[in-house]
C-alpha cells in the first residue's frame, strides 16, 4: 500500500515525528490563518490583545517562511528543519522564535546561510500557493490531511500527525 499525503498545518500547532516510510509520501503544506494564530496564542496562554496577536502572527509567519525556504533544498531537509524547530521550541512560545533560533537550527541541519538567502525570495510565493490551495479546497480547519490511495481518498481534520500514522498503520493491517 502506497499513499500520497497532503498535510495542511501550522508550524506551532502540530507535533511531528519521523515522516519517511516506504509506504507513505508526505507533502507538507504550512498555512497561516487568523483562526490558528488565535488558537496558538490561546494554547500558549499569551495575552489576548491585538499587540500579542500581531506578534504571534509575525513569528509564525517568519518561521513558516523559514521552513519553506529550507524546503527548497528538498523535502528531507525541510523535514529536518521542522523536527529541529520543534525540539528547539520545547518550553518556549512562538514569540521566542527569532534569527538566533533560525541560525542555530540551520547550523544543526548543516544548511548554509548563503543557500538560505538564495532560496528565501521563493518562500513567500510558495506560502501564497499553499494558502490558495487550502482555501480553494474550502478548508477552514488545521491540521487537515488528504490521503490518496490507489483507488480511494480520505480527508481527515483536526488530527495530529501521530494519529494519522496510527490510522495508516491500521489501514495497512486491514489490507
Amino acid at each position: 500500500m502506497t499513499s500520497e499525503i497532503q498535510h495542511y498545518f501550522t508550524l506551532f500547532n502540530d507535533d511531528f515525528s519521523y515522516f519517511e516510510t516506504e509506504l507513505h509520501d508526505w507533502f507538507l503544506n504550512p498555512v497561516v490563518t487568523p483562526k490558528t494564530i488565535r488558537k496558538i496564542r490561546d494554547t500558549y496562554q499569551l495575552t489576548k490583545d491585538v499587540t500579542t496577536y500581531n506578534a504571534v502572527l509575525d513569528r509564525v509567519y517568519k518561521a513558516t517562511l523559514d521552513f519553506l525556504t529550507v524546503s527548497f533544498a528538498g523535502r528531507h531537509t525541510g523535514r529536518r528543519f521542522l523536527l529541529a524547530l520543534q525540539a528547539e521550541m520545547v518550553g518556549k512560545t512562538p514569540l521566542d522564535y527569532n534569527n538566533q533560533v533560525l541560525f542555530k537550527i540551520l547550523h544543526q541541519i548543516d544548511f548554509s546561510i548563503s543557500d538560505f538567502v538564495k532560496h528565501f525570495p521563493y518562500a513567500r510565493a510558495s506560502l501564497v500557493r499553499n494558502q490558495r490551495n487550502f482555501h480553494s479546497e474550502k478548508l477552514s480547519t488545521l491540521p487537515t490531511t488528504f490521503i490518496y490511495f490507489k483507488d480511494d481518498a480520505i480527508k481527515i481534520e483536526k488530527r495530529p500527525q501521530s494519529q494519522i500514522f496510527d490510522y495508516l498503520d491500521q489501514k495497512a493491517v486491514e489490507l
